[in-house]
Parts: structure tokens; sequence; C-alpha cells
């Protein structure tokens, strides 16, 4: 049997909601808020632990392609909530009516072993939660075999993040590293590097992409920072020929992720 909480003033009902709301208390709880079928379905699937799970009989409705499990699930976590304290903790109003707290899983990019044809996408300074899960959504449908995030300047759980992932943020390999240590480690593992940057004549159609490789990309307002440039073997564009000179961090990452994987299509 569930706990039953009808009060806006409930405790657990506000630490929810600064879960929602606030990096810093993600950060000093380790826990983090997950809404809706899909993605919770998928954080469970990927052995993202329970530590509470919040749902609202006069809304939630069973999905058969994403199952939400309650019988596994032991009652001191689980808690039934009216409609108005569903609304108070939600990040979407009203719309699925099962809210999940989970402990964000400890992923050391130092334990990780890339497997022998490796392709990775490295991220530097990440700034919208709502880029990084589009982005999330492209390495899921290209296969990407890890994605590594560098002196991001948002949190990988921030709910606009794991919303704008559609959950397929828990079933890959993500590491949250400085610059310092994820250069180094791909040098430590024999990892080509490559990055994405408009100030290059090379197409990123003209680079061999079917060995072990990484592609670096930076955020849209600055770009990867010297740094990663140096870094990396060879610097690719994707050409321009509008009125714009640049595109979509998401974007750019699709083009040259789906290129990679083309070509390995082709020649391995």
């Amino acid at each position: 049997m569930s706990n039953l909480i009808t009060s806006l003033q409930n405790p657990l009902i506000k630490s929810v909601v600064r879960l929602q709301q606030k990096a810093s208390e993600r950060r000093t709880t380790g826990c983090f808020a997950i809404e809706g079928r899909r993605e919770i379905s998928l954080a469970r699937q990927n052995n993202i632990e329970v530590e509470k799970l919040f749902f609202c009989p006069e809304i939630f409705k069973p999905d058969p392609i994403y199952p939400v499990m309650f019988d596994d699930i032991d009652t001191s976590k689980l808690f039934e909530v009216s409609m108005a304290v569903y609304n108070k903790i939600a990040y979407r109003e009203g719309v699925e009516g099962v809210i999940m707290i989970g402990r964000a899983p400890e992923a050391r990019l130092s334990a990780y072993k890339p497997g022998k044809n490796s392709l990775m996408v490295v991220l530097e300074g990440v700034e919208k939660p709502g880029n990084l899960g589009a982005i999330l959504r492209t390495t899921d449908a290209a296969g990407v075999d890890a994605i590594l995030l560098c002196n991001m300047r948002t949190d990988l759980f921030n709910p606009n993040a794991i919303r704008a992932s559609l959950g397929c943020i828990f079933s890959q390999k993500i590491f949250v590293c400085e610059s310092t240590e994820a250069i180094n480690w791909l040098k430590e593992k024999g990892i080509d590097l490559l990055a994405a940057a408009p100030e290059t004549p090379h197409l990123y159609t003209d680079v061999n992409f079917t060995k072990p490789t990484a592609i670096a990309f930076g955020a849209e307002d600055e770009g990867l920072s010297q740094l990663w440039l140096k870094q990396a073997r060879q610097v690719v564009k994707i050409p321009m020929n509008g009125v714009i000179d640049s595109l979509n961090v998401s974007a750019a990452v699709a083009i040259i992720a789906f290129e990679a994987i083309r070509q390995r299509a082709l020649y391995l």
C-alpha cells in the first residue's frame, strides 16, 4: 500500500520542488526528479536507483510500451498524491501523473573501457539543457559509444535535459569531467581527436572517421576553447552556404555523427 499525501506543505513535497528547480539541491543530495512514463521506464531499465516514486491516480495511465511498475517498489518509497500536490511538484503540469526521484549514478571516465573502434562525442561548455537533451537523442540514434561532457554550464539531470532527451539520457555512457582529464584519457586510449569549428578550410566529409574517434563540439556562444582546438589532430567544419555562419550545436552533432556512421557502414 502506498502512502497518501494531500498537503501542499508536506516537507517531502517541498523537497521535490527544490530538486526540480535548483541545481544546487541536485548536487547536494545526489538526487534528481524524473517525470513521465517513458523517462521513468528507461531510467529503471538502466538501473537508476528509485529513491521515491509519486503518482496521481487521477492522471496516471499505464503505457504498455514504457511500463512503470509499482509492485516492485518498497512501499516506504511509494506515494500517492492528490492532483493539487502533483501539479505542485510537476515540471509539466498534469501530463502523465508520475514522478520518480532517482539517485545519480557514479560514472567515472577513468573506469570506462572503450570498445575496439569507439565513436565518441565531446561537448565543451554546454549551457542550455534543452540543447543537451537534443544532442543526447542524436547520439542515441547514431549509436555513439560515449559522450564526454566537459566544463559544463548546466547539470546533466536538469529537468529540461531529461525531457528533451526523451529519457535516452539514461541509456547512454555519459561522463562529466574536466577538459584536461578528457584529453589525457583520449590520448591514453589512442582515440583520434577531431574538433568541429568554422575557422578551418577542412570539410568534415574529407576526414576519415573509421578508426577510434572522438569529435569535440563547443557551446554555441563561444565555440570550442583553444585547448581543444590545439589538441585536436584535425579541425573540421560544416560548410555554410546561406547567410548565417553557424548551426545549432545539436544540428552540428547530428550532421557529423551521421557522416561518421555512414563512413563506417561503407568501409568497415
